[in-house]
């Protein structure tokens, strides 16, 4: 496990009895998830407990899908004037749905503008769309592919192939102060991994856009990193099929335990926790505020891709 540490990982042991199938293929957000908190992992894809949506991820989702739609008109037409009104119809479709509703009104809504407003405004300033060659395959586009036996998915913002074939990443929260970068850098390469596993000629450089700072941060692909990342892909699917087995789940206390919504059922904040995903620790989880997806079959839980991860946005 990697992450913010501050004390030892705790292994903790869970009761199965609810929790859904993990998911046959893994995503950057499911990995890093995993990698932070095995538990808080456990909590949120096995389980099936999720925050309600917040301002950062409402203005995130709108900002990414007009971002899909201004890239999807020909390059001349590709004006702040239109992405402007692109968001503005997103916003309002956004904001309409019944999870999305109590983000609709007030302070809440005004949150939401704030934000998308301050990332579209920032993307703006780091590059001219008009200018950007890209083909509509290569927008918000799915990825997949097999790495040494394990099965990766994911769905990757944008892909440009000339100057220079790069995949990019946009960032709709603030960059972190003082904080490296590895985390991020690590989830798009993911995506070169998997794109140069095949007969495409391969990535070469991955790209990370904070729209709200109006920086980019860029990084190489080389074989090592391709290599270390695929390594982390394994070892993470090997340990989540681990946990499945034996029920114990790894926990990281960390400084950002102060954020996590799971923070009053988990026994290494709580001495008095019940066991996680008992009938008591699920009677607390929906005291608190948070939502449980569960599919139609009751034994696999819907993806919660969307999770802002602790202090990111």
């Amino acid at each position: 496990m990697t992450g913010t540490n501050s004390y030892p990982p705790t292994s903790v042991a869970v009761e199965m009895a609810e929790a859904g199938n993990p998911s046959a293929r893994l995503s950057p957000t499911q990995i890093s998830a995993f990698r932070k908190c095995g538990l808080r992992y456990w909590f949120s894809y096995l389980l099936g407990w999720r925050e309600p949506p917040t301002p950062a991820l409402a203005a995130g989702t709108i900002v990414h899908d007009t971002l899909e739609g201004l890239y999807r008109l020909p390059a001349p037409d590709r004006s702040f004037e239109n992405a402007w009104s692109i968001m503005g119809n997103v916003g309002k479709e956004l904001l309409l749905k019944p999870e999305y509703e109590h983000l609709g009104r007030g302070a809440n809504r005004d949150d939401v503008r704030k934000r998308a407003d301050l990332a579209l405004t920032g993307y703006f300033e780091l590059e001219k769309p008009s200018e950007i060659d890209v083909a509509i395959v290569d927008i918000e586009t799915d990825v997949d592919a097999e790495l040494n036996g394990v099965l990766f998915h994911g769905r990757l913002d944008r892909r440009t192939r000339k100057p220079i074939d790069r995949v990019t990443d946009y960032k709709t929260g603030k960059k972190p102060s003082g904080v490296p970068l590895d985390d991020y850098v690590q989830q798009v390469l993911f995506y070169a991994a998997a794109i140069n596993s095949g007969s495409d000629p391969g990535v070469e450089e991955v790209e990370l856009l904070f729209l709200p700072d109006k920086q980019a941060v860029r990084r190489p692909v080389y074989p090592a990193a391709i290599t270390r990342v695929t390594e982390v892909l394994i070892q993470t699917r090997t340990e989540i099929d681990a946990a499945m087995q034996s029920g114990q789940w790894i926990a990281q206390p960390s400084r950002l335990c102060n954020y996590c919504p799971f923070k009053p059922v988990c026994p290494t904040q709580q001495k008095t926790a019940p066991i996680p995903g008992s009938a008591a620790s699920q009677n607390l989880l929906s005291q608190t505020g948070l939502q449980r997806k569960v599919s139609a079959s009751a034994t696999e839980i819907t993806d919660p891709d969307f999770l802002p991860l602790e202090l990111s946005e």
